[in-house]
């Protein structure tokens, strides 16, 4: 008993446990659902229906109000006016796209405008009346996470439920459906239905999650959080995934805010939530993080200038020994190991004094250089296999431009520059298999392209 009374005693209460499952049930549901609206071009889409269900709502309360047994905010009644002009919105965003040659977005603005402003209407209307409870509908507009029930956190549960089966039952002809829409149509699948299917359900959780975060707000938790698992990944099973993580802990932390800082609106609180794992993914995602791609773009201009600098001593030390790297004379080794002027090496390269010193220390620290006296070093023997390997890649390049990319020999230097940049250890291998029979041949040159 002791035990269950502590377990009790860390638990949250009941009405807190109650607002975290419809909270994360709803992260979980949009987070799914926005990546197929995203990947279809559909986000403005939640947009839309979420100001569509304005004139429901009233319009639902108008009506319940009428019968003195449903009067007042009557969740059904609200739902389904909601539900009904929501999904009018959609058909109508379709029906202009389709008989008109207006585009998606201005139909989809056509669309919010007119029902939103049918809304407002009603709403002016409804405050006017004199109808009991009628000051309570603006909560429809900004949320109230507090007035949530116990049956709409359970239907936020079976939405997020549906959300989930659907997409593991189908999720290829989702995948196809949002990427390549004539293919779904040629090999007979229901694209229609699906298509539908995927509006219907995306249309039911924005209407239930009205009162979480509000219909100005409810556009966020469907685009957000697929925004953000698409700056860490391409593959599309591990978007959803991060997708729906990403609604449900913005979610959570948004709601566990709110519960702890009074007079913070939890609607508010969860979007700014989930935008802070927006911008913290942003900044380091690893797809398209600003830093990573930063980090990135520095990572391959030092190992560019490296192989540009390593490349110059070893085309130094070839004309000291009047040896070619690929033309069967012996190279020796311990006669390259010799000192040589770092400023003669790089003399030809527009580096600043700040990057040439960089370039020499990441080289020291790698352990391919050494330096023996002031403004003068030697290769170490990893150093020097790294420069011939550097030459032969460059080199390979040449011919490959030349032979298959059909370059000038005039112009081939100046683009090889720029392919060294997305050379890697594949790349180079792949140069070496086409260019096997040359190089046991010993037929390739000391400068492919003319000087």
């Amino acid at each position: 008993m002791s035990l269950a009374f502590a377990l009790s005693d860390l638990l949250p209460p009941h009405n807190l446990r109650v607002v975290y499952l419809g909270v994360i049930s709803l992260g979980i549901a949009t987070g799914l659902l926005g990546c197929f609206l995203l990947f279809r071009k559909r986000s403005l889409l939640s947009d839309t229906v979420g100001h569509a269900t304005l004139p429901g709502v009233a319009g639902g309360f108008l009506l319940s109000s009428m019968f003195s047994d449903f009067a007042g905010k009557n969740f059904l009644a609200l739902f389904v006016g909601s539900l009904l002009f929501g999904w009018l919105s959609v058909q109508a965003v379709q029906f202009m796209v389709r008989h008109t040659k207006l585009r998606q977005d201005a139909a989809l603005a056509i669309s919010l405008t007119g029902f939103y402003g049918f809304g407002v209407v009603l709403l002016s209307v409804v405050q006017k009346s004199g109808l009991p409870d009628a000051s309570g509908l603006e909560y429809y507009l900004y949320g109230m996470v507090a007035s949530m029930v116990e049956a709409e956190s359970w239907m936020l549960f079976g939405a997020a439920t549906v959300a989930s089966v659907l997409t593991a039952l189908f999720l290829k002809e989702l995948n196809a459906l949002c990427f390549d829409e004539g293919f779904t149509q040629t090999q007979g699948l229901p694209h229609r239905w699906l298509d539908q299917a995927l509006m219907t359900v995306s249309l039911v959780v924005a209407i239930v999650g009205l009162q979480t975060v509000g219909l100005l707000l409810i556009m966020a938790l469907f685009i957000i959080p697929p925004s953000t698992a698409r700056l860490w990944t391409n593959d599309l099973k591990t978007t959803l995934l991060l997708s729906a993580l990403t609604g449900a802990l913005g979610a959570f932390a948004g709601a566990l805010l709110s519960a702890n800082i009074p007079h913070l609106p939890a609607g508010a609180s969860i979007i700014l939530a989930t935008s802070l794992l927006f911008f913290l993914s942003l900044l380091f995602g690893k797809r398209k993080g600003i830093l990573t791609r930063y980090l990135q773009f520095y990572t391959i201009e030092k190992r560019l200038a490296q192989n540009q600098f390593l490349r110059a001593v070893f085309d130094n030390l070839e004309g000291q020994q009047q040896v070619r790297l690929f033309c069967g004379l012996a190279f020796s080794r311990k006669l390259a190991l010799t000192e040589f002027h770092i400023a003669d090496t790089i003399a030809k390269r527009n580096w600043s004094s700040q990057k040439r010193a960089r370039i020499i220390t990441s080289l020291k620290n790698a352990g391919s250089l050494e330096i023996t006296a002031a403004g003068r070093a030697t290769l170490t023997e990893k150093g020097l296999d790294r420069a011939i390997e550097a030459a032969k890649t460059h080199r390979l390049t040449e011919l490959y431009l030349m032979n298959h990319a059909e370059i000038a020999q005039k112009n081939v230097h100046q683009f090889v520059e720029r392919i060294e940049e997305i050379t890697t250890p594949e790349i180079a291998q792949d140069l070496r298999a086409i260019f096997k029979q040359k190089l046991q041949q010993e037929l390739i040159p000391l400068e492919p392209h003319e000087r």
